[in-house]
């Protein structure tokens, strides 16, 4: 009874498994211009009056604390910038948060940009930006969070040979410095340090996992159901 009981839910598993698939190989889907990635790192340094000694994040920053957060872009965003060997991709940050010891914020999409530099001006670094502005978190000490920022940089200039959008973020390991901020108003009371990963994942791949996660949901409340019966 078990084994006959099993075989239309594996069924539906393998069906609806069949369609997602299906739909996230189609050419020209929506999820098909998105890039996920998530990041981690810690804290190296706190300045301004969300220092706390000994905090855990909620209650002020200290230092050595946990960071990590995710993000989505849009790798079809236009660049904005005329220079040849800077390509400002504004707005193309979908979707973001962070986390930094025990404290919490996203934003709404908008007012965000993506910066790619090949060999800065002087210098000839190459940079990777992100930066995400309106953060919405709960304030800490009464500072209310503002812009999130993330720069990777090589001083060897070697990393882009243009200012196109990567298709995914570039490897951490590529870059001699990592380093993020996170800012409570201005850059006097931020958080900041460096990261020590960030994993590219397609955004088709989140999509993908929480629809076979939903089916065998679906499905085990149908064993359940034939059981009690």
């Amino acid at each position: 009874m078990t084994t006959s009981n099993q075989k239309p839910v594996m069924t539906m598993l393998g069906i609806g498994a069949g369609l997602l698939c299906a739909v996230l190989a189609t050419p020209g889907a929506a999820q098909a211009a998105s890039m996920s990635f998530n990041f981690s790192g810690s804290v190296g340094s706190v300045s301004g009056g969300v220092f706390t000694p000994g905090g855990f994040g909620a209650d002020g920053f200290s230092t050595s604390l946990p960071v990590s957060g995710g993000a989505s872009f849009n790798t079809l965003t236009t660049d904005r910038n005329a220079a040849s060997n800077i390509g400002q991709y504004t707005n193309a940050i979908q979707n973001f948060s962070v986390t930094v010891g025990t404290y919490f914020a996203t934003f709404a999409p908008g007012n965000s940009f993506i910066r790619v530099t090949n060999s800065a001006p002087g210098a000839g670094n190459d940079i990777y930006e992100l930066r995400v502005n309106g953060l919405f978190g709960n304030p800490v000490n009464g500072y209310t969070p503002t812009s999130f920022l993330l720069e990777l940089t090589d001083p060897s200039g070697t990393i882009f040979s243009n200012d196109k959008l990567p298709a995914v973020p570039p490897s951490l390991s590529s870059f001699a410095t990592s380093q993020f901020r996170l800012l409570f108003g201005s850059a006097s009371t931020r958080v900041q340090g460096a990261l020590t990963s960030l994993v590219p994942l397609p955004a088709a791949v989140w999509l993908f996992g929480a629809g076979l996660i939903a089916l065998v949901g679906l499905g085990s409340r149908g064993l359940v159901s034939r059981k009690e019966s």
